[in-house]
């Protein structure tokens, strides 16, 4: 798994010493490889395309990868405080990175992880040692324990909200820098990098937005591409398209281009994957989805982390794609994953509120108010309805209401970084969750984005020169909801077992009555709810993993 391990310890600290060097022969022997060595520290980094390390300047380490910001400032890092550097980071570069702040001799003292938060940081003390990891793998755990314990209230929250974007740690003695945060080692935060702040900056002008999302998705693709030659998902809707098309124009190496599939007809969106994939001169690998018995050890291997791996929850489609990209010899695999959020995909009537709120006169004879209707499938009166109603009923007269829901989707995407089989051996790049892409779309309007209400309106404008027609004037997408709720039937004896004599169960958090009804194959044909069922699963995996590490 593609990550890093990094140790401080204090020299006259006997028994920190020998942990340290415990931890780290033990991390030699998993795979990781030292990068850098001092003193009073250590880092080590594995897995498909390893972080990159460097030593921008003295005290300062950057784990990961670093470009430049298309709208930074000329020069170098300031040298000054760990909050100027840090600051200094979070508006002039980009990329998938972890910076750690250090004492002279290597011991850490900061650390700020990117505002994308592509690369976790995972911050814990241990025996005199200090460890900031991107995962946390059963044998640091064991060689290096956090004294933890559940959080049980969050648990509660998790189960409550199976849908959540919060991805705070659901386990005490365990933390967790955030996306754009600044935390020292004794506990202090800061955070530097607000997307509401940047939101209420909006650019009302559709060209400039136009061609800034051009300009900067092409930057985001190319960057995090490299010239690797590598895989790309074509699931046949509009969000990998795109990418398809950029890694096409960019002249990137491609040699897999993979489309899974179930076996309904609804799921088989070949016929448009093929259109972007003969665009890219590739053949299209299409990959049907295997039937898989579930278990508590399949769902059990995914949940390490500090929540419930949302990722490892599709066990077919994670097999699928594992499978196919090992027969491609490919180690690292790009997604169209976060563009329903940047494009913004999600038909609501807010998406007109955000107009009202800004020019409620031109709103009234703009195109988007019957757009949106006929989107939403309402009237005009309802849309307007809704639009007064979210500018009286607002705590946050900065911002409007459907800018408030994108950023939300925005956030919700970092669980497109959860554990899952496909990590193991590959590296998944999301260049439509980068840094420069998040912060033109939080920029947008929701009303230029979603222009004359059509869903991600201004992205199937900009790009329509790379995209198929097929693919750029379709309204509908592939649709899972009938094949994972068969899935669920299908094993609904272990799930019975495994969610209603469980540990949620058990500790009441688990509404035990209303699960079982769930459970029943009539239930699950006529009113569905495998997305729920999954995601209880997911999380009973999680504390039951974690228990048998030590956590109460």
């Amino acid at each position: 798994m593609r990550g890093y391990v990094a140790l401080s310890w204090s020299s006259s600290d006997r028994a920190g010493r020998s942990l340290a060097r415990t931890i780290r022969e033990r991390a030699v022997s998993e795979g990781f490889r030292a990068v850098e060595v001092s003193r009073c520290g250590w880092v080590g980094v594995q897995g498909p395309r390893p972080p990159t390390v460097h030593r921008p300047r003295t005290g300062c380490l950057v784990i990961g990868e670093v470009f430049d910001h298309p709208h930074a400032l000329a020069g170098q890092a300031p040298i000054g405080s760990d909050l100027e550097v840090a600051s200094w980071y979070s508006s002039n570069r980009w990329g998938r990175y972890v910076l750690l702040f250090q004492r002279a001799g290597g011991g850490i003292r900061a650390i700020f992880r990117d505002p994308a938060g592509a690369l976790e940081a995972l911050s814990w003390k241990s025996g005199g040692v200090q460890v900031v990891a991107a995962h946390t793998p059963d044998w640091l755990l064991a060689v290096a324990p956090p004294a933890i314990d559940f959080d049980w209230d969050r648990i509660r929250e998790l189960v409550a909200s199976p849908f959540t974007v919060d991805q705070r740690p659901a386990i005490r003695g365990l933390t967790s820098v955030g996306r754009g945060e600044l935390m020292a080692v004794s506990g202090d935060r800061e955070q530097l990098w607000r997307p509401e702040a940047l939101a209420g900056q909006p650019v009302w002008r559709r060209r400039t937005a136009s061609e800034g999302l051009r300009q900067t998705l092409d930057l985001c693709v190319a960057a995090l591409a490299g010239e690797t030659p590598l895989g790309v998902e074509l699931s046949g809707g509009l969000d990998s398209s795109i990418l398809g098309g950029a890694l096409g124009d960019l002249g990137k190496s491609v040699i897999l281009a993979l489309n899974t599939r179930a076996d309904r007809a609804e799921t088989d969106e070949r016929a448009f994957a093929n259109a972007v994939a003969a665009r890219l001169g590739v053949t299209l690998t299409r990959r049907a989805r295997r039937e898989i018995a579930y278990s508590a050890e399949l769902f059990e291997a995914t949940a390490d982390g500090p929540v419930p791996s949302q990722n490892g929850r599709d066990l077919t489609n994670d097999r699928a794609v594992l499978d196919a990209c090992r027969e491609a010899g490919v180690t690292t695999l790009m997604t169209g994953k976060g563009g329903d959020a940047l494009f913004f995909q999600m038909p609501t009537p807010l998406a007109f509120a955000d107009l009202w709120w800004d020019r409620p006169l031109r709103g009234l004879g703009s195109t988007l108010l019957p757009g949106v209707a006929r989107w939403t499938r309402t009237s005009t009166w309802s849309v307007l309805a809704t639009a007064r109603e979210s500018r009286r009923a607002s705590s946050r007269p900065d911002l409007p209401p459907a800018k408030r829901l994108q950023i939300a989707a925005i956030e919700s995407g970092m669980a497109y970084y959860s554990r899952c089989l496909r990590t193991e051996a590959i590296d998944m790049v999301h260049p439509l969750m980068a840094q420069p892409l998040i912060e033109w779309a939080l920029k947008t309007p929701v009303p230029l984005l979603a222009s004359g209400g059509r869903d991600r309106a201004l992205a199937r404008m900009t790009f329509a020169d790379r995209l198929p027609e097929a693919v750029a004037t379709r309204r509908g997408k592939g649709d899972y909801g009938t094949y994972f709720n068969r899935q669920v039937a299908a094993n609904l004896p272990f799930l019975r077992s495994y969610l209603l004599d469980g540990r949620l169960a058990s500790e009441g958090i688990l509404d035990r009555a209303s699960m079982e009804a769930r459970l029943h194959t009539d239930t699950l044909r006529w009113q569905g709810g495998a997305p729920e069922i999954l995601s209880a699963v997911s999380t009973e995996a999680w504390v039951r993993r974690w228990a048998r590490r030590g956590a109460r």
